[in-house]
This record gives C-alpha cells, sequence and structure tokens, in this order.
C-alpha cells in the first residue's frame, strides 16, 4: 500500500468506496499529504480571485501604492488562505473521523480512529472537489457546506460498509 501514487490516491477518492476502503492502511504521511492536496484544491477559487481579478487590488489599493507591495500582499494572502483552509480541511477530517467509529461499530465494522481518519480523509475528496468548483464558478449558497458534510458522511459510510466483517473465530 506503501507505493501508491498521490493522484492515484486523489482519484480514486472520487468515485470508489472500496478503494477508499483500502485506503485506511496508507501510511499517515501519505494521508496528511493527501489532505495537503485537497487544502490546494480548496483553495484555487479563492486564489483565482485574488491573482487574476482586479477586485482584490482595487481593495487594497487605496493603502498599497507600490506595485511590488501589491504583489507582496497578494503572496501572503495566498499563503494565508492556503493555511486557513488546510486546518480547517484537518479539523473537519478529525470530527468526521469521530462520527466514522460509532459508525463502524453499528455496521459489524473494526475501525480504529487512525483508520479512520486515513478512511475520512479520502471520503472528503468528493465533496471538497465540488465545493471548490462551485465556489470557482462563483455558484455559492449558504447550504452547500451543509451538502458537502452530509456527502462526506455518506461516502464515509459506503466506505466503511465496503470494509469486509470480522470472520468469526470456530
Amino acid at each position: 500500500m506503501r507505493n501508491v501514487s498521490l493522484m492515484t490516491i486523489f482519484f480514486n477518492s472520487l468515485y470508489s468506496p472500496k478503494e477508499m476502503a483500502k485506503y485506511r492502511f496508507l501510511t499517515i504521511g501519505k494521508s496528511i499529504q493527501h489532505v495537503f492536496i485537497l487544502a490546494l484544491f480548496l483553495s484555487l477559487g479563492g486564489f483565482y480571485d485574488m491573482i487574476f481579478k482586479q477586485d482584490f487590488m482595487n481593495d487594497y489599493g487605496e493603502t498599497i501604492s507600490d506595485a511590488g507591495s501589491k504583489g507582496l500582499v497578494t503572496i501572503m494572502v495566498v499563503i494565508t488562505t492556503y493555511i486557513f483552509n488546510a486546518g480547517l480541511i484537518f479539523l473537519a477530517i478529525t470530527i468526521l473521523a469521530g462520527i466514522g467509529e460509532p459508525i463502524a461499530k453499528w455496521l459489524g465494522r473494526k475501525l480504529p480512529y487512525r483508520q479512520s481518519w486515513r478512511l475520512t480523509a479520502c471520503s472528503v475528496t468528493l465533496p471538497v472537489v465540488i465545493f471548490s468548483l462551485l465556489h470557482l464558478f462563483k455558484f455559492e449558497k449558504s447550504y452547500f457546506f451543509l451538502l458537502a458534510l452530509v456527502m462526506a458522511i455518506g461516502i464515509m459510510f459506503a466506505c466503511i460498509y465496503a470494509i469486509p466483517k470480522p470472520k468469526k473465530r470456530t
């Protein structure tokens, strides 16, 4: 399981609960790298607005007159936004992983918290991608975050269901 590339993990996490169930055995480093890629994807809409739209620069144009300073402010805001989004995703995954344990117990599966965290990191991939694309195309509603949360829990449920039940000893 260590030789799986991050792109394979990313693309399989978009559509395959069975593959995501296997990713619960990934190293924690791979899972964390995957989360940082998700944070980058989540930040794309904001990055696009900050870099290519002049509205951002017009908001700060009165206080910053030098072009080099504007570029520095843009870079600082992009880095801060990325770190903030990464923190939000880590927090959401940590909370949802706690929800995964009772779901696993209810379904009769054995799933320790560390595996639940890795499984949840894969389960939030599709909601993050959809949420990011909707933000990028300016199609935002206040309830989309709640929908993404429900979608992540549904995907996590499907992934836990794909984990084989422990065999009974005779």
